[in-house]
């Protein structure tokens, strides 16, 4: 019997497994999956250390969000081992000073009120008008995010501000690319990921309706199926 291709999907900000899992169940018949998050890490070099100790020898590499950056540093450290890249709703871009009043809002938030207040500024917006009416859906993701402490918040953003600059990696890239979006998302946009495929060498673009940047929970049947199709077109045969 033939050995099952590895997917190793990695977590964004203040996220966990819980955004990958109902994907896991569409797909772990297909596959070995092994999903990885980053609490208490504070930098993406040391995220991606850590993805290839807790990884197989070779895989298929998603990553969502911040966990996008982090895959990029984990082929740019050990591109022999990752046999094809995910990056969903996340960017290749370096900080701008146009993003750090924002993360500093955050983070002071945190720290003058708590986490319970920066999960009331953070996720709404995160999510599009169908996954913001799933009751069960935002129970589960306001868990998800309480399970951080402020320190814990404010490595990761640590992490995010001190990120290294992850366009020069694009055109380096030899293996088949999956980028994927949602029609909602204005954190990453379609355009964002759009830009980035006219670096890559194969990729190919999907775009998730009536979702946003939280896409791979918020619509986890097109998000699994947009992976099986993908994989079976450039990994199999």
């Amino acid at each position: 019997m033939k050995s099952k291709d590895s997917i190793v999907f990695l977590s964004g900000l203040l996220c966990d497994k819980t955004v990958w899992e109902d994907i896991k169940k569409e797909l772990e018949d297909s596959f070995d999956i092994t999903m990885i998050s980053f609490k208490g890490y504070d930098s993406i070099k040391s995220m991606a250390k850590k993805v290839l100790d807790e990884s197989p020898e070779n895989f298929i590499l998603i990553g969502h969000s911040m966990g996008g950056r982090v895959a990029l540093e984990v082929y740019n450290q050990d591109l022999k081992r990752v046999k094809a890249l995910g990056l969903f709703n996340t960017g290749v871009n370096p900080r701008t000073d146009a993003e750090v009043p924002g993360r500093q809002k955050l983070l002071d938030l945190a720290k003058n009120e708590g986490m319970d207040s920066v999960l009331k500024q953070w996720l709404p917006p995160m999510m599009g008008n169908q996954g913001l009416s799933n009751e069960k859906l935002m129970s589960k993701l306001e868990t998800m995010v309480k399970t951080y402490n402020k320190d814990e918040f404010s490595k990761q953003i640590n992490a995010l501000l001190n990120r290294p600059d992850a366009r020069e990696i694009l055109p380096n890239v030899e293996v088949p690319v999956l980028l994927l979006s949602a029609t909602e998302d204005k954190w990453s946009p379609i355009s964002q990921h759009e830009k980035m495929q006219e670096y890559l060498k194969k990729s190919d673009l999907v775009v998730i309706e009536n979702a946003s940047h939280m896409a791979p929970c918020e619509q986890p049947k097109l998000v699994a199926k947009a992976i099986s199709s993908w994989v079976s077109k450039n990994l199999k045969g």
